[in-house]
């Protein structure tokens, strides 16, 4: 089971990176959540939702949605963006289970743009 998105249903509001932050800071903070949201600099309006796991980094972007193994995101001339860059450093999503609670990213997301599957 994993946190995926449903990127066209994204706001782009930030409460899944901050309701993460707050799972594993104990504050509202973005710098260590493992989810992130990242906005285009090329097209106005674009953004995306990046989810870290212990295996991969979902991407969820408007044209679909691909998982990219964490090694292939380091080689050289992987197409993960530099957007990609800042979660790499980040704790991988452990769906909250060390708090004994459902992914409180998925619980707070008011439009259902990330779920559970």
């Amino acid at each position: 089971m994993r946190v995926k998105v449903k990127p066209l249903e994204c706001t782009g509001c930030a409460l899944c990176e901050l309701a993460c932050g707050y799972h594993w800071d104990e504050a509202f903070s973005m710098i260590s959540s493992s989810v992130m949201l990242y906005r285009g600099e090329e097209k106005k309006g674009y953004m995306g939702v990046m989810v870290k796991t212990p295996e991969d980094l979902f991407i969820g972007r408007p044209e679909g949605a691909t998982a990219m193994k964490l090694g292939e995101l380091q080689k050289e001339g992987a197409s993960g963006g530099a957007s990609a860059k800042p979660i790499l450093i980040r704790e991988a999503c452990d769906l909250c289970e060390s708090a004994g609670l459902e992914p409180q990213c998925v619980a707070i997301c008011p439009q259902e743009a990330l779920y559970l599957e």
